[in-house]
Parts: structure tokens; C-alpha cells; sequence
């Protein structure tokens, strides 16, 4: 792409999060056209929230420009590092990488020293600025810290940490309140004495945290208590906190049994860039219709669930092998990326990129699973004889979870034949007319199931052929003539369970003689010779 167009691409960028806002969602097609200028070649219901978007975009940006390295010194206006727009602003560095979740956020410059590093234009500073002037000015205030204050800051600290029921965060707060400061610059002005080795003022105080103590607070943070409220709770530092999470979220990632189907497409050096960024990719969200891990039906809420489950588009073949492909692959990268998680040192960000694997390949699984919900639907129906319909789907949706992970998508056929052969199984467990048959589908392996399934994906398409042989035979034939052949040769039925009557059956009911049937079949016959091709004419004979 021309380097013209990769700065139009970069501003549109900028521009689009200007307008974005978190409590809205946007169709896909509409951020791609923002951007680039192009709307997608294939449509897609995507939406995107516009909390995502707006987390997204910074990102986009500083990949984007990093790529270009754009020079610094050749930019129309003066371009400020970030020490250099600290510096201009009185504040810290990190005080301006908080301020990125506002949307004060540069490009990558190369700077004449050599170094690609994050740079603002002097425009975008007082821009920023201008519509935060209080959130400026205060963090200004907090940074000038005269160096006979820090002194006296360190000296108090020291004599409230003393008393050793307080945590180092309890500290820090008591402190931030008498010297009206905000708390970042006390812990910032204590962390940089110690790290000096002028004053060690917390000493001894790291009390171990026990087992049942550490799961609790995991199990608070996950259920959105933040790292602050917990350090109050507990009466330990932010930092001790942050590890006990990161162990915890290790030890869950460890303990996941995650398997994936191998494919030596995996291997290939550009698998992460030709594999999860190809075509034919579903991009939508799911609709999170299964609540319940285990597929049960909330039986108030059925209705609901059926008319949800009729606007799910279904998948065509290309996305159904695209959606298996990169949901085994993102366990296959999972389960890569865990094997360098260690609980004897902090891995924090191996565990986010873990996580965020694990939770992509979950949201594909979701849309194959919502993709299929018609198909448990529809053999359900099938097989409700003398059992509820709900408890019967709730059942099918268990099997469907499970023929999702174990299906081969690489053996190259479609995943509904895998699917219903492991579904009727489960039934013929659940359904006590059909015990015996259960009995002896259950000694299918899932290997014999992939085997079934590749001859039902045959059985189908000589299906779709018999249904363009059908409309051939309305087309030419006679009513008389198309009943001749329709049960002679077992077209009444499907190509699983064909529908045969003798000549003579024929016959009776057509009110005249076996004979007389034999002629009108031979003239039928003939006429569909003229019409049919070879192959079509032997697929109706055999």
C-alpha cells in the first residue's frame, strides 16, 4: 500500500475515535469503511462495541505509525517525546500513559538519535490541554515536590509504618492526606528513597499470604472487587496483590486441559499471519443464547430461545473450515504460550496473552455452536417421542459442546454430518426406546464417528442430486408416469431410507395391471434418456 494512503488510513484512525463512544456499538463494515476508505468484500452482522473500538484504535495507531517510521525532524510541526512532553507539562511519564485512556495518545516517530519512541505534536498538546485544563493543572501540582518536602514526607512515612497493622498502602493513604498530595506521588517519592537505598521504610513487613487467603481475594477480583479495595481489605500493598492474581491466574491457566486437533499448517512460519487473518472469517459476536456451560435451557425462556435461534445465520463451508481452523489453532498458540508459564516467577503478560487466546477460541466455539443450534433443534424433533423436547435439546446442545472440540476439520467434510452422528448417539443413551441402539452406538469410536460421517457428507450429496433429478421428472413426466418411477426406483423417499413397491404394488395403485405399469415405465424411461445426462440418468437406475 502506498505511503500516502497508509497516513490517510492513520488519520481516518484518529478521527474515528474522536466520534466513538463507549455505550454505542458500531456494524464492522462501518469501521472498516471509516479507515480504509473500502467496505468489505463479503458482508458481515458484526458489531464492534464502542468500548473495544476505542481500546483498539490507540493500538492500531502506534502499530501503523511504527511501521512507517515516520521521521521526527521532518514532521510540519516540532515533534515532543515523551520525557520531552512531560518535561513541557511539568507532570511524569506515566502520568501521560494514564492519560492515554483519554485519548491523549501519539504515533511512533524515528527521533535523529535512531530510537522509534511515541511522540506528540505540538498541536495535539495544547489541544489536549485546552480541554483538560483541571486534570492538567493538578497533575502539575502534584509533581512539583520541593526536595525539603520529600524529606519530610519520607520521615513521616517512616513513623506511621511503625505501627505494623497497617498496610503499605494504608501508609501511603495517611500520608497523601496530611501532606495534601494524591497518593501515586507519595508511593512515587517513597519507591524512589528505597530504590536509592536512602531510607528503607517498610521493613519486615512482608507477612505471607495463605492459600485459602489467596484464593479469596482471586476469587473477589474476578468478581469485580478492584486491586485497590482488596489491598484496604486485606492489609497489603498493591503489588502483593497484583501477585497474588498473577500466580492465581497462572495456576488456573495450568490447570486447563486444553486439546486441539494438529495440522502441520500450524508449523508454517507465517501460520499466525495467514491463519488469523484470512478470508471467509465470522467476525460477529455471539449471542451468549447458552448461558448455562452446560447448554441447559431455561424452560420459561424457550420460546425465546427458538426464535433467536431461527435468525442465526447459518455457515456456508468455507467459514465452517475457516472457524475450525483458527478455533484450533488459538488452542494450539494456548497451549504453546502456557508452557512458558512458571509459578515461581512473574509472567504476567505470557498469562494475558493465555487468557486472551483462550477467550477468542471460546467466542468461536460460541458461533459454531449457535451456527448448529438448528441442527440439535431438528433431530431433537426427530427423536421427542415420549420425552420432553427441552430436556431433549438441552441434551443435544451437551453432545453439540462436545463435537465441537473433538471434530477433524481437516479430514474436509462438514462438520453437521460429524455433529448429527454424535448427537443421535447421545439420544440413544437418553431415550430408553432406543437403549439397544444406544448400546451399540456407544462402542463408536470418535474416529468410527468421522468414518460415518464422511459417507453421510456422500449420502448428501447424491441427495442434492436426487433433488435436481425430482424437478427433472415434474418437468417431463406425466402424473402416472412420475408415480411409476418415483416408487420403482425408491424416489419417494431420501437415499437413507428409500421407499420401494413392485410393479404389481404400482399397479393397484394406479388401478390397471402390472404389465400396463412395465409399459408406462419404459415410456417414462424413454423420455427421460432425451432429457437426462449419462450420469444423472445412471444415478436415477442404480
Amino acid at each position: 500500500m502506498p505511503k500516502t494512503q497508509q497516513l490517510k488510513q492513520l488519520a481516518a484512525a484518529e478521527e474515528l475515535y474522536k466520534i466513538a463512544s463507549p455505550n454505542q456499538e458500531y456494524p464492522f463494515e462501518f469501521i472498516c469503511f471509516k479507515i480504509t476508505g473500502y467496505r468489505p468484500k463479503e458482508h458481515t452482522t458484526e458489531m464492534v462495541s464502542g468500548k473495544e473500538l476505542i481500546e483498539s484504535l490507540p493500538m492500531y495507531v502506534a502499530r501503523s505509525s511504527a511501521r512507517l517510521r515516520l521521521p521526527a525532524a521532518k514532521q510540519k510541526e516540532k515533534i515532543y517525546s515523551l520525557a520531552e512532553t512531560a518535561k513541557k507539562l511539568n507532570i511524569s511519564i506515566r502520568t501521560i500513559e494514564r492519560w492515554q485512556k483519554r485519548g491523549f495518545f501519539g504515533k511512533k516517530y524515528l527521533f535523529p538519535d535512531g530510537s522509534l519512541k511515541t511522540g506528540f505534536t505540538k498541536s495535539q498538546i495544547d489541544e489536549f490541554v485546552k480541554a483538560n485544563p483541571s486534570l492538567v493543572k493538578k497533575a502539575a501540582g502534584f509533581s512539583i515536590t520541593p526536595l525539603h518536602l520529600k524529606d519530610e514526607i519520607i520521615e513521616r512515612a517512616s513513623q506511621i509504618a511503625r505501627d505494623k497493622t497497617l498496610s503499605r498502602t494504608a501508609v501511603i493513604r495517611k500520608v497523601a492526606a496530611e501532606f495534601a498530595r494524591a497518593p501515586e506521588t507519595i508511593r512515587s517519592i517513597i519507591v524512589d528513597c528505597e530504590k536509592n537505598h536512602k531510607k528503607q521504610i517498610f521493613l519486615h513487613r512482608h507477612s505471607v499470604i495463605g492459600t485459602s487467603q489467596a484464593a479469596m481475594i482471586f476469587n473477589m477480583f474476578e468478581q469485580g472487587a478492584s486491586v485497590g479495595a482488596l489491598a484496604e481489605k486485606f492489609g497489603k500493598s498493591t503489588s502483593s496483590i497484583y501477585r497474588i492474581i498473577t500466580q492465581r491466574r497462572i495456576r488456573k491457566l495450568l490447570a486447563a486441559r486444553i486439546e486441539f486437533i494438529p495440522s502441520d499448517e500450524f508449523l508454517a512460519p507465517d501460520a499466525r499471519r495467514d491463519i488469523l487473518s484470512g478470508r471467509g472469517y465470522v467476525r460477529r459476536t455471539p449471542r451468549k443464547i447458552l448461558s448455562d456451560p452446560q447448554g441447559k435451557i431455561d424452560r420459561q425462556n424457550w420460546e425465546d430461545f427458538i426464535k433467536t435461534v431461527k435468525k442465526i445465520p447459518m455457515l456456508n463451508r468455507q467459514q465452517e473450515t475457516e472457524l475450525f481452523k483458527r478455533y484450533n489453532f488459538l488452542k494450539f498458540l494456548f497451549a504453546e504460550t502456557t508452557g512458558k508459564l512458571s509459578l515461581t516467577k512473574s509472567c504476567g503478560r505470557d498469562a494475558h496473552i493465555a487468557e486472551e487466546l483462550l477467550a477468542e477460541s471460546q467466542r468461536l466455539k460460541n458461533i459454531i455452536i449457535e451456527a448448529n443450534l438448528k441442527l440439535v433443534i431438528s433431530i431433537a424433533g426427530r427423536h421427542a417421542t415420549g420425552a420432553n423436547v427441552q430436556d431433549l435439546v438441552s441434551e443435544g446442545n451437551m453432545a453439540l459442546m462436545r463435537a465441537v472440540e473433538k471434530f477433524d476439520y481437516t479430514k474436509g467434510f462438514r462438520f453437521s454430518t460429524y455433529a448429527s452422528w454424535i448427537i443421535a448417539r447421545d439420544f440413544a443413551h437418553y431415550l430408553p426406546a432406543e437403549a439397544a441402539r444406544g448400546r451399540m452406538i456407544s462402542e463408536q469410536s470418535d474416529e468410527q464417528a468421522h468414518l460415518i460421517a464422511a459417507k453421510v457428507s456422500e449420502i448428501e450429496e447424491i441427495e442434492t442430486a436426487h433433488k435436481s433429478l425430482m424437478q427433472v421428472i415434474e418437468n417431463n413426466l406425466t402424473e402416472r408416469e412420475q408415480h411409476v418411477i418415483r416408487y420403482h426406483f425408491g424416489l419417494a423417499g431420501t437415499m437413507v431410507k428409500k421407499q420401494f413397491k413392485t410393479l404389481k404394488q404400482i399397479g393397484s395403485d394406479l388401478g390397471v395391471s402390472k404389465e400396463r405399469v412395465r409399459q408406462i415405465e419404459l415410456k417414462a424411461l424413454q423420455k427421460l434418456r432425451q432429457t437426462l445426462s449419462p450420469e444423472e440418468f445412471e444415478l436415477l437406475t442404480r
